[in-house]
């Protein structure tokens, strides 16, 4: 899996402070998932299989906020102990995602229960609950514009490419606008590496260090990115079934804005590989939009 950090070694001091002397005896097993932070799950006598993170994108306050939050509706672990930079969570048993119809419309539930959240306002959520709007992002077209400006973005896109998708940008104003209206909790990062499975039951959504207050159609357009064609319409009744309004076009919305998630990534340190797939799947959403001018 392309990662954005190395992954860190696990050090038994950083966890000391709630195993205790047991700390130096821990047999760590890396966890490969999840692109951030570093994940090691341990046997411990004392506490039974639990995971040992080191956070190296995000707060582990904010964290242990966000999944105390939704826990009464979303299957999340649950945070035991919170230090400088680390935590130790319970784990969870399961496998990866897997779009089968009944998967697919318990994530569109998930998502839609998230959505009922509605926080302050859009933006960066504090461990205290406060929202403070993106200080990059004053709104989401034009945090989209400056990133096609941007000299890591005009790298793998060209001059005609960053155009058409200004137009695009232009065309879909009011669209943009509409998101910029929502502030309910997003998960950020809602893809199948961080939805655990068991049989026909969702029974975790994991690593929350991309949440905020926003729009759920990144989330859906995340999920949709990994998924075959033909899943929308499982996933779609997932999402009326939580009361979530879905218009006609709601998945080229959610397309749109998975937009701003393939040109950040154009930023990261992900490999050139992975960012030649968004530059793909960017030429693809443009073809898509041609063709729904006409």
């Amino acid at each position: 899996m392309d990662r954005r950090f190395p992954v860190v070694p696990f050090d038994p001091q950083l966890f000391a402070p709630f195993f205790g002397a047991e700390a130096r005896q821990l047999d760590p097993t890396l966890l490969t998932q999840g692109a951030c932070n570093s994940n090691y799950l341990v046997d411990s006598p004392d506490h039974g299989r639990v995971v040992c993170r080191i956070h190296q994108r995000g707060n582990p306050l904010l964290e242990r906020h966000l999944t105390n939050l939704v826990s009464n509706t979303v299957p999340v672990p649950k945070y035991l102990w919170v230090g400088e930079g680390v935590s130790v969570q319970s784990y969870i048993e399961g496998q990866p995602f897997q779009p089968t119809p009944t998967l697919l419309q318990e994530a569109g539930k998930i998502i839609g229960r998230l959505a009922k959240i509605s926080l302050p306002g859009s933006g960066a959520i504090f461990p205290d609950g406060i929202v403070k709007k993106f200080e990059a992002w004053p709104s989401f077209g034009t945090g989209i514009s400056s990133l096609l400006e941007t000299p890591s973005v005009l790298n793998f896109l060209d001059r005609p490419t960053i155009i058409q998708l200004h137009d695009i940008l232009a065309t879909h104003f009011e669209i943009l606008s509409g998101f910029d209206r929502c502030h309910n909790l997003v998960h950020g990062d809602f893809g199948p590496n961080n939805i655990l499975i068991s049989g026909d039951n969702i029974v975790g959504i994991l690593d929350w260090e991309f949440a905020h207050s926003g729009c759920s159609y990144m989330d859906i357009g995340n999920l949709l990115r990994h998924l075959p064609e033909n899943s929308s319409a499982h996933l779609a009744k997932g999402l009326k079934a939580e009361g979530y309004d879905l218009p006609p076009d709601w998945r080229y919305r959610s397309q749109l804005m998975d937009l701003a998630s393939h040109l950040e990534f154009l930023t990261s340190t992900l490999s050139h590989s992975f960012k030649m797939a968004c530059v793909n799947r960017i030429q693809n959403f443009i073809n898509l939009s041609q063709s729904l001018q006409h």
